[in-house]
């Protein structure tokens, strides 16, 4: 007598013995329950339709021609590579990414995936055809060698998408296991080792002082994201309440994104680890203090204020309504090319943060909680050294200066 095994979601095992075999073999198929009997609240309803697909299958079995329902099946339920990234994004991505991470997804299945795989079954796609496109990736706009860090993005994508397949039973075998993980060739580490990643302290005090020519919002907010070690959309979530000035803290619970239609919105922090308390420079704290008596009086002073009722935002655009996220980065490339100062990408404050905390002998356990990281491994990336070898590793030759020596001509 046949019986069924649960796969998980709508997919079950049907399974009968074979018996035109002396050892009576197990012969299984895979099937799946119609939606409407699947989000039925009557088991009933799904047993009997278990019953009955059990009842055809064990039928097919002793009838000998279980080979062409299975084949029929199969065929039935292959999905293109369009079908099933749909169901992926509909049933994974979208309840487990972020709007922004949803869009940026997006844009590479449309611009790279479905063009080449889209109308390919999904199960014939090899690991021989990916490896292949991949080592052929150009730039779309100019055709020329496309950078690592863009493969590695489609790489991601494709990587999660078989993988899902996979683990749904979709295919057999994931052809992304065989494919290598884009890596930077020895160029490529050279340009990345002279892009300037942080800033010295030397040039902190420097900056401190020229970011008084921004306006107050701007300057305090830089000047927090560099002190805190915040993520840029972090700092524009914070509120008022958010502020402890008798333990000169404040608490990071939100942060501000875009959705996948690439519009603004306070969503959770990245990671559990992200929510937390990060202490900040009392002298700090005390021009926040100052600051939110100059935004009061801006409030009262606004002719129509158009933030969210009950949300006091400490940076915005004037009115109450919060920043784009990107705001920040152009008004901080602006700031830096106005002045003629040193380059840094906005997040290198983060990483600012990391090595001053390093340099002044915080280890690094100590740093991961500071930036609420949820490994290790991130913290390390940022502790950046200096740029000059340290020179106590090379004080202890400076006593074989030829000159120095007896021996010198």
């Amino acid at each position: 007598m046949g019986w069924t095994e649960h796969l998980g979601g709508k997919k079950y095992k049907l399974v009968e013995r074979d018996p035109s075999k002396a050892s009576r073999p197990k012969r299984s198929v895979s099937v799946e329950m119609p939606q409407e009997i699947y989000n039925s609240k009557s088991e009933k309803k799904k047993e009997s339709w278990l019953a009955v697909e059990l009842d055809k299958w064990s039928t097919s079995v002793f009838e000998g021609n279980y080979q062409d329902r299975q084949k029929n099946h199969k065929l039935a339920n292959r999905k293109t590579f369009n079908d099933f990234k749909d169901t992926w994004l509909k049933v994974y991505a979208r309840p487990n990414m972020s709007g922004k991470t949803v869009r940026n997804t997006i844009s590479i299945i449309d611009s790279r995936l479905t063009p080449e795989f889209g109308d390919m079954w999904i199960s014939d796609i090899t690991t021989l055809q990916l490896a292949e496109w991949f080592s052929g990736l150009k730039n779309l706009k100019n055709n020329s060698p496309l950078a690592t860090n863009s493969k590695l993005n489609i790489y991601k994508v494709a990587l999660g998408i078989f993988e899902k397949a996979h683990d749904w039973g979709v295919i057999t075998s994931n052809p992304m296991a065989g494919v290598d993980r884009p890596s930077a060739n020895k160029q490529e580490k050279k340009k990345m080792r002279g892009v300037k990643q942080n800033y010295t302290r030397e040039e902190v005090a420097r900056l401190l002082l020229a970011m008084y020519e921004m306006p107050e919002r701007w300057r305090l907010y830089f000047t927090g994201v560099m002190l805190g070690g915040f993520r840029r959309g972090e700092w524009l979530a914070v509120q008022w309440p958010d502020l402890d000035y008798e333990h000169s803290a404040v608490y990071i619970e939100n942060q501000i994104t875009v959705n996948d239609e690439g519009k603004k919105v306070e969503a959770e922090v990245k990671t559990v680890e992200s929510e937390d308390w990060v202490p900040l420079p009392r002298w700090y704290m005390e021009e926040l203090r100052r600051f939110h008596l100059q935004w009061r009086k801006e409030k009262l002073l606004c002719k129509k204020w158009l933030g969210d009722p009950g949300k006091e935002y400490i940076f915005h655009s004037g009115d109450g309504v919060i920043y784009y996220p990107s705001t920040p980065t152009n008004t901080w490339n602006k700031f830096l090319k106005k002045h003629g100062l040193t380059h840094v990408k906005l997040h290198g404050l983060r990483h600012t943060a990391a090595t001053l905390l390093r340099e002044h002998g915080a280890d690094q356990r100590s740093i991961q909680k500071f930036l609420r990281h949820s490994k290790l491994e991130t913290t390390d990336r940022y502790t950046h050294e200096r740029e000059m070898v340290n020179r106590s590793l090379i004080d202890p030759l400076e006593n074989l200066n030829p000159k120095a020596q007896n021996f010198a001509p």
